[in-house]
């Protein structure tokens, strides 16, 4: 199973790498455009600001686009997943790729941050990723996003965040399936066969 992983010099590539391996597919890393623009499926991985990453990003938006007008598969991975919204505050208001509907926000006062450890995931309903179980999550900002794109969340105290997000061929997660255990091989296994 071929994948495109691509490559914006952000944090976690070698263990999604590992993860990808594990979970059964071949997975090829990429910083060119051209590329990524003919792949099967991509994943857009990152651990960093909002800014950075869609300062490193915005180049791909038209190969991300290419692949998504083939009704091909992408998976965004923490930042990877908010710099497919509409705009985001971190490092001040910056436009997103604007691929999914919604904002980018600091978590409000009443969560710790970052927001690290392990919640468990509630669905909104079907998903053809099949989100259940325990999730790993590192992250001080949230992805405002709309009931229609959602589709499963997790509780902190009194605020729901976005853990799943997806519209079309087009998928998020705010958490870290690499680190999720068996819970998260088995996301990227649906991944796998969309």
């Amino acid at each position: 199973m071929n994948v495109t992983v691509i490559d914006l010099g952000l944090g976690n590539l070698g263990s999604v790498m590992q993860a990808l391996k594990r979970a059964g597919a071949d997975p090829h890393l990429s910083a060119d455009p051209a590329e990524v623009a003919k792949a099967e499926r991509v994943i857009l991985p990152g651990v960093a600001a909002f800014g950075v990453g869609i300062q490193r990003a915005a180049n791909f938006k038209p190969a991300v686009q290419e692949v998504l007008a083939r009704h091909a598969p992408v998976l965004g991975i923490c930042l990877g997943m908010q710099i497919l919204f509409e705009e985001g505050e971190e490092d001040g208001v910056r436009p997103g790729l604007g691929l999914l509907p919604g904002r980018v926000t600091k978590l409000p006062p009443s969560v710790q941050v970052p927001h690290i450890g392990w919640q468990k995931l509630r669905a909104t309903g079907e998903s053809p990723l099949g989100p259940r179980g325990w999730a790993y999550f590192a992250h001080s900002y949230r992805c405002e996003a709309p009931d229609e794109v959602t589709q499963a969340w997790v509780d902190h105290g009194p605020v729901r965040i976005a853990a799943v997000v997806g519209r079309g061929s087009l998928y998020g997660v705010q958490y870290h399936p690499e680190k999720s255990a068996g819970d998260g091989e088995a996301l990227l296994k649906s991944f796998l066969r969309l």
